[in-house]
């Protein structure tokens, strides 16, 4: 009997030992876990988003609407720019003009907008929307839209210009937007549209 109780003494105090010495090792990784939780947090807010793309145009009468275009490339902290929508074609033959790609995101600046493409009439091709220009690297200045595709006109198979880059953004100032592309005539493919200027380097923008 006396040998039975000392095991059982002997038993319990190896158990509330035990249960002493495993309980910060649990607590310790709990604490780790939870840093490591905080540690990617902090690690994807960071991280810039890439732009979205631009919607894809509508095709009417047999015609094929345009390409919306891609969103730009994020920076480390700034988001892409927003590809431009693709331009819509009515009747047969015609195609719209493809969005502009949106421009890419400085370090901490976000990328222009893409411009829309241009519509189509009967048998034309609707001019591609301008590219965005880029975003700054500092502090988070957006680079100038891209310019508007230019239209196709009625029949002859010619098409619009495309639309100008957006400028890129200075430290302070925004880029400007670029010029639209010129409409097609029945003889000739319309005409690219200027590059937007760059973002002045001093204030007033």
């Amino acid at each position: 009997m006396r040998t039975t109780a000392l095991s059982r003494t002997l038993l319990v105090s190896a158990i509330t030992v035990a249960g002493l010495t495993a309980a910060p090792a649990l607590a310790s990784a709990s604490a780790r876990a939870e840093m490591g939780s905080v540690r990617d947090v902090g690690d994807f807010s960071l991280r810039g988003l890439p732009g979205g793309n631009g919607a894809n145009g509508v095709g009417t009468g047999g015609g094929i609407g345009g390409l919306g275009g891609t969103g730009g490339a994020a920076g480390a902290n700034g988001n892409g720019g927003t590809g431009g929508d693709g331009g819509n074609a009515s009747g047969s033959a015609s195609v719209g003009g493809a969005g502009g790609a949106g421009g890419a995101g400085g370090a901490n600046g976000n990328g222009g907008s893409g411009g829309p493409g241009g519509g189509a009439a009967l048998g034309g091709i609707g001019g591609k929307g301008g590219v965005g220009g880029v975003g700054n690297a500092g502090a988070g200045i957006a680079g100038g839209r891209g310019g508007n595709g230019g239209a196709s006109t009625v029949g002859g198979g010619h098409k619009g210009g495309t639309g100008g880059a957006g400028g890129a953004a200075s430290p302070v100032c925004p880029g400007k937007p670029g010029g639209t592309g010129t409409a097609a005539t029945f003889t000739a493919d319309g005409t690219t549209g200027a590059t937007g200027a760059a973002g002045n380097s001093t204030l007033p923008c």
